[in-house]
């Protein structure tokens, strides 16, 4: 099974576990099932990103952690792809991994 990706940054803060209001660079991956356009790809997943850069995570997401804009991505992405994978990782060493079931 091929699978393409496409990776963005988004640039965002959050108010989260006691924190005051402050802000990281996320790096999103998406992965979808070929066959798949990869430019398409990602000049979709640079469109979608402009629902969470430069905003507030409290103010778009359920939750402000990277597991929910991993879901939020996710869905997403679904209208469109068949997504295998959204990663979402911060240059302190840390992030999470969302996988699809397999199609």
């Amino acid at each position: 099974m091929i699978t393409v990706w496409a990776e963005t940054t988004v640039s965002a803060a959050h108010i989260f576990n006691g924190h005051a209001l402050h802000g990281h660079t996320y790096i999103v991956r998406l992965s979808v099932h070929a066959p798949v356009d990869a430019e398409a790809l990602h000049a979709d997943l640079a469109e979608m990103r402009k629902g969470v850069d430069h905003r507030c995570l409290n103010d778009v997401l359920p939750e402000p952690t990277m597991e929910a804009m991993a879901l939020w991505f996710a869905e997403l992405a679904g209208k469109r792809y068949r997504v295998a994978e959204v990663a979402i990782s911060r240059a302190e060493g840390m992030g999470c991994r969302l996988v699809a079931p397999s199609p």
